[in-house]
């Protein structure tokens, strides 16, 4: 499992990201404004419905050169935090930590630490994916806050990350933050195993070498980390 986190300043995220984003799908998809196509790595994959303009090549070519500009352009920092549950779970059975809950944890101190340097705080808006699922990553998110660990005193946490709540939206919801991450959430976690010598469950791809090769520089040597 990966967990991808997309840090951005909030006066250099609005408006000018989630315009340009915008932007970019209404000249290549048949776009209504109210039902704008969602950008994901599977829609952009399956080419179905709005997406199926990308089955013509040089469509999908020129695509492919606008997206990954943007992605290179974008003022961003990326975390990524990789686990193997079946590896953690294999060493530490039944004193193994909730892998979801452990690998937010452990994103959130990494983005905490980069947040601390620049004396900026930060708010937490993950994709929500149903209430179950939600509620432990708002569970693991009160318990950094609230809880000291071996990274950082809850004090600390909640001087980085002052809101007290979650700041959970829907796929459908368009946002911009979102569908950035979910671009390269899965490229980057390729990349995070394969740096670690480890053995992938697919090759990286020509198109995921070129969006690791477009974020590179907004990767630092804290961006990409692999649990043992």
């Amino acid at each position: 499992m990966g967990l991808t986190g997309v840090v951005v300043l909030k006066a250099r995220y609005n408006p000018y990201i989630p315009n340009s984003l915008e932007s970019l799908k209404i000249r290549y998809f048949n776009y209504d404004s109210d039902n704008p196509p969602i950008l994901t790595r599977k829609s952009l994959i399956e080419r179905k419905s709005a997406f199926g303009v990308l089955r013509d090549n040089k469509t999908n070519a020129a695509w492919e050169e606008e997206l990954l500009s943007f992605l290179s352009a974008l003022p961003m920092q990326v975390f990524t935090i990789v686990k193997d549950k079946k590896e953690h779970f294999d060493r530490y059975a039944d004193a193994s930590w909730n892998p979801y809950d452990y690998s937010l944890k452990v994103l959130l101190n990494r983005i905490r630490g980069w947040l601390k340097l620049r004396k900026a705080t930060a708010d937490i808006m993950p994709e929500s994916r149903g209430t179950t699922e939600d509620n432990q990553l708002l569970a693991s998110y009160i318990s950094l806050r609230t809880e000291d660990s071996v990274y950082a005193t809850a004090a600390e946490c909640k001087a980085v990350f002052p809101n007290e709540r979650l700041l959970f939206k829907r796929k459908d919801q368009n946002i911009a933050g979102l569908q950035i991450a979910d671009l390269i959430a899965a490229e980057q976690k390729l990349l995070t195993v394969q740096e670690k010598g480890r053995p992938l469950p697919r090759n990286i791809g020509e198109f995921g070498e070129k969006v690791n090769k477009a974020i590179e520089g907004k990767v630092n040597q804290y961006g990409r980390y692999l649990l043992e």
